[in-house]
């Protein structure tokens, strides 16, 4: 959790020198894209996808838009369409197919497409998934027609964020209220730096979202391990509460409660046992140990280990290719 969270908050630095500024080269780089091309998109051969992926990836790369972002909101795709197929009737069998290559951005909440482009292309092979691979191959992304794409692109993803950012961080706080808070700190860290006013913002929001995130985490874990250690009040049980207990965050409110049960746990044992604390060093310092501990703890109390520590994302675009 502590490293999902260092990630989220890496995603929004302190520039206070962010601008609005729509024609600014550098608003490239404040910009993330994904590319995703749906696995149930039939038309395409699996070959064809990662070429198509391959190429539009280093298209983004070069204008400084790669994902991936913290809430990938507006995604990058793809789909081909067949025009002719003609089969010569020679040895080796040759087929020549002529599609339509469509590129769209597309902001897959809201399902519209924010812009889009589309280029004929000729492919031919001794099979469908040689001509498709072939198609692929001639493709030149680097073009006025890709530019003014992205531009296009660029310009509304920042006039979206610009036009809707009261509610944008509405729903965001509405998250956090749900306990949501993966999801709300993504929401959150979306928001291009660019967009200056939204930015700030957001920036003012994500320190008390963050704060209530690692409380109610903290929580959880101190009421786990007091439960487990109800149950088994003894070295395993302690091992398995300790396991627990290190995954708090130091920052959390609830820390020092977390020490005070380790220090029951620690004087316990040692009076029924005579064993000191120093047996839970070997788990401290082996990560697979401490995790195999955590989730079976988490599971032996009955709560859900990591419940609403990821942002869940729903890539729903193939209404793209219907």
């Amino acid at each position: 959790m502590k490293k999902l969270i260092i990630f989220l908050i890496g995603l929004l630095p302190l520039a206070v020198l962010a601008q609005n500024n729509l024609g600014s080269a550098n608003d490239y780089d404040r910009i993330a894209l994904d590319v995703y091309i749906p696995e149930q998109v039939e038309n395409i051969p699996d070959h064809a996808k990662s070429l198509i992926t391959s190429k539009l990836t280093n298209a983004i790369t070069e204008k400084g838009m790669a994902g991936a972002g913290a809430s990938p909101r507006f995604l990058v795709t793809a789909k081909m369409e067949l025009l002719t197929k003609d089969i010569a009737p020679t040895v080796p069998r040759v087929e020549t197919y002529t599609f339509d290559i469509y590129l769209y951005i597309v902001d897959h909440v809201d399902k519209t497409i924010v812009s889009s482009t589309s280029f004929t292309a000729k492919g031919t092979g001794s099979n469908a998934n040689k001509a498709y691979t072939n198609a692929l191959r001639t493709l030149d992304l680097k073009n006025d027609k890709v530019e003014k794409f992205l531009d296009d692109g660029k310009t509304k993803i920042i006039q979206y964020y610009n036009s809707r950012c009261d509610f944008i961080i509405a729903r965001a706080k509405s998250l956090a209220t749900q306990n949501q808070f993966a999801d709300a700190l993504a929401t959150l860290s979306g928001i291009p730096e660019v967009c200056k006013d939204c930015y700030m913002k957001a920036l003012d929001e994500i320190g008390p979202i963050y704060q209530d995130f690692i409380d109610h985490d903290c929580q959880v874990m101190v009421n786990v391990a007091s439960a487990v250690w109800a149950s088994q009040p003894n070295s395993d049980g302690a091992m398995a509460a300790g396991a627990v207990l290190s995954g708090i965050d130091p920052d959390s409110r609830c820390y020092a409660e977390s020490r005070t049960l380790i220090g029951k746990m620690e004087q316990k044992v040692l009076k029924d046992e005579n064993r000191d604390w120093s047996f839970m060093r070997e788990v401290y310092q082996n990560e697979v140990m401490l995790e195999a501990l955590r989730i079976k703890a988490f599971r032996d109390v009955g709560v859900a280990y990591g419940e609403n520590q990821q942002p869940t994302y729903v890539y729903d675009i193939m209404w793209v290719f219907r």
